[in-house]
């Protein structure tokens, strides 16, 4: 990634792995409604977040949670910037044929699992709501043994693309990486029995002056991409 190109030509942005895909989408439309290149560097929240502390030249920073943006230092960022831009959903995929006609909560209760991957709850908001999910439903004592940890979302997707793994918890953006697979079977995981997943954004201390930075902020509030967040299956307030 270069991290040299003129500033007033290019916008930095660190988006968390779960919300890739969208992130295509708005950068396309932002691009050709301004004359800027959107540079994206994509990782885990927790990986992103030790970027920025190490100073990354990052202008936002989109997370996959509303926690990990508030213990950015205050020299960091810029006051009364933060907002939620989206609010995700977890699913669960297998590829066993015993799933048919099930949520994910009978799946765990009617099926024996030998592998399970989930993002690590240490570093990923989707891997912690997978993790509270298990627990919620009183499986996840018997299952931990069988739990292969990605690092983060996109990884749990990999594994499950490759067939390495049969049965994983993934964003529900994520569903069009498996979907023209035609293989396994998506599986609702209500969304009573996992800690909301609201995704906040933040202006970095270091876009204060870039002038696109701001306008980044706003198209994200505008209903056209608003629109664009909700296609790819998340919430918005």
């Amino acid at each position: 990634m270069n991290f040299q190109a003129n500033s007033k030509e290019t916008l930095k942005i660190a988006v968390a792995s779960n919300f890739i895909e969208p992130i295509k989408e708005i950068k396309k439309k932002f691009e050709q409604k301004n004359k800027i290149t959107l540079i994206i560097v994509k990782g885990s929240t927790s990986q992103l977040f030790s970027q920025i502390i190490n100073h990354a030249p990052v202008e936002i920073f989109l997370s996959a949670d509303q926690i990990t943006p508030s213990k950015l230092p205050k020299s960091f960022i810029v006051k009364n910037t933060q907002f939620t831009y989206a609010i995700g959903k977890l699913v669960f995929w297998t590829n066993l044929k015993k799933s048919q006609g099930l949520n994910a909560v009978n799946f765990f209760k009617a099926v024996k699992i030998n592998k399970l991957a989930i993002a690590n709850p240490k570093f990923s908001p989707y891997g912690k709501g997978s993790k509270e999910f298990l627990k919620n439903i009183n499986v996840w004592k018997y299952l931990n043994k069988n739990i292969v940890y990605a690092n983060n979302i996109n990884q749990v997707v990999s594994f499950l693309y490759s067939g390495n793994v049969k049965n994983g918890f993934i964003s529900f953006s994520d569903k069009i990486k498996l979907e023209h697979k035609k293989k396994g079977t998506f599986l609702d995981v209500p969304v009573s029995l996992y800690p909301i997943i609201k995704q906040d954004v933040i202006l970095l201390a270091k876009g204060k002056n870039n002038e696109y930075s701001k306008k980044f902020l706003n198209f994200l509030k505008s209903k056209e991409i608003k629109n664009v967040i909700k296609s790819f299956g998340y919430g918005i307030n």
